[in-house]
């Protein structure tokens, strides 16, 4: 059954606008907690990022929860944290207010359950009934007070890494979550920041995971040996190197994996999406080391790794998963396991690790109507024909975004040339099929 609010990852949209009001959040605080307490949760634990409006959004979930659960606050933390903390408590779910990577105007609201795993789509189509089926209900401004030892049990679970002297690093914290604790994590040597402190008002803008610019320009000046970035709520994080060239998520699921193997365990098998490269896939061939695809999303790249019992998982975008770490993707996880995996290697091979990616072009068309794919019959057919005649030469994905009103249309291909004449053919169909719908824009 299509959900109404959740999309790929929670619920998402502009803040204070529909269903983001203050007052639907207390709807959404009382819709979670009946069904919470169905699956007999008796805590809520609650984080958000540093956006102006995650607090208040915060406030008045907890304030629709009543005393139909407890409320274990941490407060500005990155989501990891809350996930953590979840499976830490007894017969708990945790709650995360945020809009991720997104604009400071947008805000968000994501659930984990007591695995600290994000929500099945049977939770989250639960909670949308419960929500239908309320009131409208009046948020009230409620004091919160804050639980401190956990968000310093999860830094601690890091195990934080004291870098040598002279290792010089720029990390950007996108004036995000992670503003406050990536200095608790990464010690020592000689860190530059960028994104810090955090600001809700500046949260993503012209920083962060999606906007490598200024870290690559900063790492080119400080003469660092590489950059890391993590988004706004601290779930994701990508690297640029020496050069300022970006390293990917699938270029550090590559090196993670790749230096496990030079330590003579290589991983059982490794979890990738519908969006990841195709070089990455024959790399990991090379090696031995099996290879599956999921569905954009890293709960569902959690799900087949417990569903085969291995450990490492990535998406293109950041979201990396040591299940061994934690049941989630985790930015500051990542880039002390892509750190200590680094150092293990000599100065001047550090970044030899990499594999050849296959040519690959992502285009977004930014729409005001989800027409499905299966409904574009100028996309459909441009997608048949390039597939019979390129085969296993061209990888084709078009998916609406799951967090923004955008058509994503991603190729990739064996040469640029092919990549580029497929683009052009994908995108000039959707165009045809989304004609009145579709702003002129390509992001």
């Amino acid at each position: 059954m299509p959900l109404n609010y959740f999309g790929t990852d929670g619920v998402r949209g502009l803040a204070y606008e529909s269903p983001l009001t203050l007052d639907e959040a207390a709807r959404w605080g009382a819709a979670w907690a009946r069904v919470a307490q169905e699956r007999g949760i008796e805590e809520m634990v609650l984080g958000w990022d540093s956006r102006l409006s995650s607090r208040p959004l915060a406030e008045a979930f907890v304030s629709g929860m009543g005393d139909a659960l407890r409320a274990c606050v941490l407060g500005l933390v990155p989501t990891p944290a809350v996930a953590y903390a979840a499976l830490a408590r007894d017969r708990a779910w945790g709650l995360m207010i945020s809009a991720s990577h997104n604009p400071p105007e947008d805000n968000g609201i994501k659930g984990f359950d007591g695995k600290g795993e994000k929500l099945s789509e049977e939770d989250e189509e639960a909670v949308e009934e419960a929500f239908d089926a309320l009131p409208p209900m009046q948020a009230a401004e409620i004091p919160l007070h804050l639980e401190t030892a956990l968000p310093l049990a999860y830094i601690r679970h890091l195990e934080p890494l004291e870098l040598p002297e002279g290792f010089r690093v720029v990390v950007d914290c996108a004036h995000g979550a992670t503003a406050p604790w990536a200095p608790r994590v990464i010690l020592g040597g000689d860190v530059r920041w960028i994104g810090v402190p955090e600001d809700g008002a500046r949260i993503n803008v012209g920083v962060g995971s999606t906007h490598l610019d200024a870290l690559a320009a900063e790492v080119r000046a400080a003469g660092a040996a590489l950059g890391i970035a993590f988004d706004g709520d601290g779930d994701r994080c990508l690297m640029v190197d020496a050069q300022g060239e970006v390293v990917d998520g699938d270029q550090l699921l590559w090196l993670l994996a790749r230096d496990l193997h030079a330590q003579g365990r290589p991983p059982q098998g490794v979890v990738g999406t519908v969006m990841t490269n195709a070089g990455l896939e024959a790399a990991l061939q090379g090696l031995s080391i099996p290879f599956v695809r999921t569905p954009v999303g890293d709960k569902f790249m959690l799900r087949e790794l417990g569903r085969r019992g291995w450990d490492l998982a990535a998406e293109a975008s950041g979201h990396l998963i040591q299940k061994h770490v934690g049941p989630s993707g985790d930015g500051l996880a990542t880039a002390l396991a892509v750190l200590r995996a680094l150092l293990r290697r000599p100065a001047a091979d550090r970044w030899s690790w990499r594999f050849e990616p296959w040519p690959l072009r992502l285009v977004n068309i930014v729409a005001r109507d989800r027409r499905p794919v299966e409904d574009c019959p100028a996309l459909q057919e441009a997608m048949a024909a390039l597939e019979a005649a390129h085969g296993a030469d061209l990888r084709l994905v078009v998916r609406w975004s799951g967090t923004e009103p955008k058509l994503r249309l991603m190729v990739e291909a064996r040469t640029q040339a092919l990549m580029e004449s497929a683009i052009a053919d994908l995108e000039a169909a959707a165009r045809a099929d989304l004609a009145g719908i579709a702003d002129s824009a390509r992001l």
